[in-house]
């Protein structure tokens, strides 16, 4: 399945001036719906340097004397692995990062596939989304468990959300909120392959 490692689903709502096109992720792959944080920005640097892939998948690009390196942002985000003083997230990421495609071809070579995918390589830009309404799948949901509606949405580990009653939020907890749920539902699969049957919400994302 094409888009079987996202996070989000087709309905959302937002603006491109809500949007931030600035970080590239500091992981070979990343889910679409994942919450990020800024792990490196350092404006005394390049934004952009020339390197070789560390995929092991990557084309030799030395032949003879020849050289080819590819472009990779240095400003970087990060997965939120949870809440705590040193958690601030930015937002969500709005495509996959992948490196390679469902059979496992590199997808540096191929950019009809990676718009097909809704993907960027890593070490590309990846845009991130800080605020606008979304639909979240059970793959972006803690432990695939649905959140209550009105809850709070905190960080969780892997990038992942959960719903907390404001009521029995702690301050960690308040201040690494993104937003909050405002409708969730259990969506039934309709095959055995359907990779995203399970709990969903819909997500008022507030950064």
């Amino acid at each position: 399945m094409a888009n079987e490692i996202t996070r989000l689903l087709p309905y959302r709502s937002y603006d491109e001036n809500d949007v931030i096109n600035f970080y590239s992720l500091d992981a070979v792959t990343g889910e679409a719906g994942s919450v990020v944080q800024v792990s490196s920005a350092n404006l005394t640097d390049e934004p952009v340097s020339m390197t070789t892939r560390g995929d092991s998948d990557s084309y030799n690009n030395v032949m003879g004397n020849g050289y080819s390196p590819y472009p990779e942002v240095n400003y970087k985000v990060s997965k939120v692995a949870g809440t705590g003083a040193a958690v601030r997230p930015l937002g969500i990421l709005l495509r996959d990062v992948r490196a390679n495609d469902e059979n496992g071809q590199n997808l540096i070579y191929d950019s009809v596939k990676r718009e097909e995918l809704q993907c960027v390589i890593s070490g590309q830009a990846v845009p991130i989304a800080t605020k606008g309404i979304f639909t979240v799948n059970v793959n972006a949901l803690a432990g695939g468990v649905a959140p209550a509606v009105n809850s709070l949405a905190v960080p969780a580990a892997n990038g992942t959300l959960t719903g907390v009653a404001f009521a029995s939020a702690d301050q960690a907890e308040k201040d690494a909120a993104v937003g909050k749920f405002i409708a969730t539902g259990d969506r039934v699969g309709q095959s055995s392959t359907d990779a995203f049957e399970g709990a969903y919400a819909i997500l008022k994302l507030e950064l």
